[in-house]
């Protein structure tokens, strides 16, 4: 029987051949070597399999191609049925990694039994570059880092998938909720918080590239229509089982209401193509319910004056 690997790095991967390399590379060099790499092709119609070709004759590399497309969400999943690690490690294959994040982040899992998620800072490369902070440091406990992230709608400052690492006991909580997209790493960090703490490394240890098949202004709406929707389920459902009553969750969901519900006046140069018209309909829905379509139209008339 073969070893059971320390630590499971999970790539999965979308014609992302072009950066491809630099992800693997970026495992390879890592200082600790007891790990696995498992890379999921969700049906690529680039070269990714010969990019991969060359790296397969390390046995701890193994590779799987999807025999369809099943979303982003469904391969982050597909990922997990294939890990044997005690600690899962996604790496974007966009992105990378610092040579000593595995070794960090697993001796700080290995010394505090307590803590589900270890998350560090990061940067980002490519296009931009900035450095990306959290407002906190070392251990935290996992309800507060819950709190805090809903607190006024700060959203993720945990990190996400390539900056973050867990322990694979965790997906006791679920694996990714496909209802989510924009937030779907949130929601799985508040689920894993709730079995323990947080440890924040105050090290830049995971490098996010910014390039421009990321660019799309349906993302963009999508996130903010997510972000509404995502407040409106804590206060009514409680899905993480915190004392949400110091955090003025109405304030929030009003907040990201306006916010929502501004996209009606970018999206309106576009309204002759069908996605914008249903992105239109989505941020009007949230206006009239929530009864900020003044609100929205102040914001943006003020904003254009500020920007003047």
């Amino acid at each position: 029987m073969e070893p059971q690997p320390k630590i499971s790095v999970l790539i999965p991967t979308y014609n992302y051949a072009h950066f491809l390399d630099d992800a693997i590379q970026s495992v390879l060099n890592q200082s600790f070597k007891d790990f696995e790499m498992i890379i999921v092709d969700n049906q690529s119609t680039d070269n990714t399999g010969q990019v991969v070709e060359k790296y397969l004759h390390d046995p701890r590399i193994s590779y799987y191609k999807n025999p369809v497309n099943i979303g982003m969400i469904g391969n982050f999943n597909k990922c997990l049925e294939y890990a044997t690690g005690d600690y899962i490690k996604y790496l974007l294959a966009d992105d990378k990694f610092h040579p000593e994040l595995l070794e960090k982040f697993r001796r700080i899992l290995d010394e505090h039994p307590n803590v589900c998620l270890v998350t560090s800072k990061s940067e980002t490369f490519g296009l931009e570059s900035r450095l990306r902070e959290s407002p906190f440091e070392y251990l935290q406990p996992g309800e507060k880092i819950i709190k805090e992230a809903i607190r006024d709608g700060r959203g993720n400052f945990i990190g996400e998938p390539t900056t973050v690492m867990f322990r694979a006991s965790n997906l006791k909580v679920g694996n990714f909720d496909p209802n989510f997209f924009c937030l779907v790493d949130l929601d799985f960090w508040f689920r894993q918080l709730s079995l323990g703490d947080c440890y924040f490394v105050p090290e830049v240890l995971s490098y996010f590239r910014i390039h421009e098949d990321q660019s799309s202004i349906v993302y963009r709406f999508d996130n903010w229509f997510e972000e509404y929707n995502f407040y409106k389920r804590i206060k009514t459902h409680n899905d993480y089982n915190i004392n949400h009553s110091d955090l003025n969750l109405d304030r929030t969901i009003k907040k990201t209401a306006i916010k929502s519900a501004g996209a009606m006046y970018k999206l309106l140069p576009g309204l002759r193509e069908k996605k914008f018209r249903t992105l239109f309909k989505r941020a009007v829905a949230i206006a009239l319910k929530e009864g900020v379509l003044a609100s929205s139209l102040v914001l943006q008339l003020t904003g254009k004056k500020k920007d003047k």
